[in-house]
């Protein structure tokens, strides 16, 4: 009888040691995984298989800037900060929601899909009594939508060449530009040259006519993903030189406008952030006035569009080939005929011929 209840107990042990198991396995998406990410908005992060080191935060004087993966359904991902908060005499854990975007291996965009919280620097997360139980929608609630234009991008540092992607067509041209500071100043316009044209998915700035930075960059940025709302393009760069945190920034984010064949773009340090349009006011960089010298736009803003090229090309291969094929096989039927009719006449003609040279024959015996 005991030996039949210490069997119970242990296999009873066992399962909910396995269960436990299976709710607290929680391992980031393999891309992250073992390698150091920019962040547009917090900076370097290191990703193990289920912990993130370098995004910060702080409120109340408590704050963590270590996190572990808890939760992912689908594209959500969320994470819980190591540490509490006091709120209130009563401890309080710390999440983080991310719905990420696969833009390649090396790059991601993300929504924080929780409300803004004044009291922790105005980032988005969520908090529960310590020890609460916490789904992913819980972690991932908010109350007011998140604005279209309030993402964040992540790329690997260690392949930051390799994330560029084609630039909008307002911003595919070769153009002058005039730069206006928020102080009023303004620099560059005649001569002056911002080339999206002789590649795509790189901005490259004449720094030898006019030094003024640009995006704040050193005048080379990639072009890392963009979005639209309304008529206002949302391009997210990543500057591949020097990022110093000062006057040269890892990101930057373009709010890009266009009327007629003037463009107007709006620089912002870092994530695009709410509200955030071609107007110069709040956003701590400077707005650009450009004019064509040339524009390189595809048909369409689709990144797929050059591989119709190739489509047109390979159709055209394929459609020879086959009319190839066709006139072979044409061309044998007719020699095939030809040949028949040609052994037919001879056929005939030599049947004639040697009914024409047969000796003649005779009745009786010959006197």
């Amino acid at each position: 009888m005991m030996s039949n209840t210490l069997l119970f107990y242990g296999v009873s042990f066992i399962c909910v040691g396995h269960l436990f198991l299976l709710i607290e396995t929680c391992n980031y998406p393999s891309d992250l995984q073992s390698a150091v990410w920019e962040d547009s908005q917090k900076g370097s992060l290191t990703y193990t298989t289920n912990q993130m080191t370098g995004y910060t935060y702080s409120s109340y004087s408590s704050g963590s800037s270590i996190w572990n993966c808890f939760l992912i359904d689908g594209d959500y991902v969320v994470s819980k900060a190591t540490g509490t908060i006091n709120l209130f005499s009563a401890q309080y854990d710390v999440y983080i929601c991310q719905k990420f975007t696969k833009i390649t291996s090396f790059s991601y965009s993300y929504y924080l899909e929780s409300d803004v919280q004044s009291n922790a620097n105005n980032d988005r997360l969520n908090v529960f009594p310590t020890g609460n139980s916490v789904t992913v929608s819980q972690a991932c609630a908010k109350t007011m939508d998140i604005p279209t234009e309030e993402f964040h991008v992540l790329v690997k540092n260690s392949n930051i060449a390799d994330v560029k992607q084609w630039f909008p067509t307002p911003l595919l041209g070769k153009f002058e530009y005039t730069k206006v500071t928020a102080a009023g100043v303004s620099s560059c316009g005649s001569g002056s040259v911002w080339d999206d044209c002789t590649n795509r998915t790189t901005m490259s700035i004449n720094m030898t006519q006019c030094s003024s930075v640009v995006a704040f960059s050193q005048g080379v940025t990639y072009c890392v993903t963009y979005i639209t709302k309304g008529s206002t393009y949302y391009v997210v760069v990543v500057n591949p030189g020097i990022a110093d945190g000062t006057t040269y920034f890892r990101f930057a984010c373009l709010a890009v406008s266009q009327s007629g064949s003037t463009v107007t773009v709006v620089e912002k340090s870092g994530s695009c952030g709410a509200g955030q349009n071609t107007s110069l006011a709040g956003t701590g960089g400077a707005k650009y006035t450009m004019t064509p010298y040339e524009t390189c736009p595809f048909t369409t803003d689709s990144p797929s569009e050059p591989s119709s090229d190739i489509g047109l090309i390979i159709g055209i291969v394929v459609g020879l080939l086959v009319l190839l094929i066709i006139g072979a096989v044409v061309g044998y039927c007719i020699y095939k005929k030809k040949k028949n009719q040609i052994y037919d006449r001879e056929k005939k003609e030599n049947a004639n011929y040697l009914q024409g040279s047969r000796p003649p024959l005779y009745s009786g015996i010959s006197s």
